[in-house]
């Protein structure tokens, strides 16, 4: 496998440095690498090159990144998806979709493919690309590999893109990067994701139009693009849901329910009525008055009891119960509307005790920093927020 890879990258070489005129062949250093990282729920193990800096992920499906920064400007970096496929197509179909959607990416411009191979990864066939592209105006050479692992017992399967992409001044060190990760890439066992009994916590995320603090678990993917932010883990084995997930969320309360027991209260009566509409038992584990922060809060654990379903799952397995745990603190901003902060954590109803733990320490670096129209508290500017999407 290692000479059929080395063969693949030999051939991508004259393109590589071809991409930009002018520039200099090289013979790059042997490049000394960082012990591999398991990610189970994604079942797949990999190694970065000594430097790379581990970078926070920002969408469900992104496992890892990592990047090579000069001037605070990434100039390296290497990222792998995995993505969730219940079709039988081969990872060059895959890929074609793929280069399909970027092609429609507005901020994507110049797309070129440059060579197409294929090239083995872990005992899979591969598909690469060798591509350039401007992206909001810097051009980059980018070296994409696609392929695909069954799940056993199991009618998904995993699609997985790993990406080198590097700035035209640094292209001759593209290939022999790819070349080094792809041979540490191994699949291991597929596991289903959980809470950490163990809890650590990233950098603050901050949304100043919404007007809040909070530190998340570190190594979940951190999505700040729909309302709010939402964490987790993708449980391949259940078809690619997010589980365990938490949602940070802030809304405009009621004038007339402006207390955080009243908000708490409405919420898992709309839960409770989603419910008994899908046929579901809810059960109420506890109900009762807490702390987000520095805000008085209230809190409820809700079990979801899954009815068995004879139809087969898309996960090919039959889904377990739920528990939800929410954190809601409203703040009332004089002549302004009240404002209702919540924290919600889904994960399987058997992590109730370690979802509560998360629970409390997420809840413990929360602020309220006040909406955009509002001036932030100097306590809230200490420290600058990690980059994410």
């Amino acid at each position: 496998m290692a000479k059929s890879i080395v063969t693949s990258l030999i051939a991508w070489s004259v393109l590589a440095v071809s991409a930009a005129p002018g520039a200099p062949m090289t013979v790059s250093p042997a490049i000394t690498m960082q012990n591999p990282v398991n990610y189970p729920n994604a079942g797949i193990s990999l190694a970065v090159p000594q430097g790379f800096e581990p970078k926070l992920v920002s969408a469900p499906f992104d496992v890892m990144s990592a990047a090579v920064e000069e001037a605070n400007h990434p100039v390296e970096a290497i990222t792998l998806s995995a993505f969730p496929i219940a079709d039988r197509g081969s990872a060059e179909e895959f890929a074609e979709g793929k280069m399909s959607d970027l092609q429609r990416n507005l901020a994507i411009r110049n797309l070129k493919t440059l060579r197409k191979t294929p090239m083995p990864v872990a005992g899979a066939t591969g598909a690469a690309r060798l591509v350039t592209y401007s992206f909001r105006g810097t051009s980059s050479v980018a070296a994409q590999v696609y392929f695909i692992r069954d799940i056993q017992n199991n009618p998904n399967r995993i699609c997985y893109l790993l990406t080198v992409v590097t700035s035209l001044e640094k292209q001759a060190a593209l290939l022999p990067v790819l070349g080094a990760v792809i041979k540490s890439v191994n699949f291991t066992p597929l596991r289903e994701p959980e809470v950490p009994a163990k809890i650590t916590l990233e950098e603050p995320v901050r949304d100043l139009d919404l007007g809040f603090s909070i530190r998340l678990p570190k190594g979940w993917y951190i999505d700040r693009s729909g309302a709010g932010v939402e964490a987790g883990l993708v449980n391949y084995l259940q078809g690619g849901i997010s589980m365990p997930s938490i949602k940070v969320v802030a809304a405009p309360a009621s004038v007339d329910a402006a207390t955080s027991e009243a908000c708490s209260k409405k919420l898992l009566t709309m839960l409770q009525s989603v419910g008994a509409r899908n046929k579901q038992e809810t059960r109420t584990i506890s109900d009762e008055k807490t702390m987000l922060g520095d805000l008085p809060a209230w809190q409820f654990a809700l079990q979801i009891v899954e009815t068995p379903n004879p139809t087969p799952s898309l996960g090919g397995r039959q889904p377990g119960d739920v528990i939800i745990v929410n954190r809601t603190a409203c703040l009332n901003v004089a002549g302004k509307q009240p404002i209702a902060y919540t924290v919600t954590i889904t994960a399987r109803a058997a992590e109730q005790i370690v979802a509560g733990k998360l629970m409390d320490a997420m809840a413990g670096t929360f602020k309220a920093i006040g909406p955009a129209t509002q001036p932030a508290t100097a306590a809230a500017e200490t420290q600058p927020a990690p980059a994410t999407k």
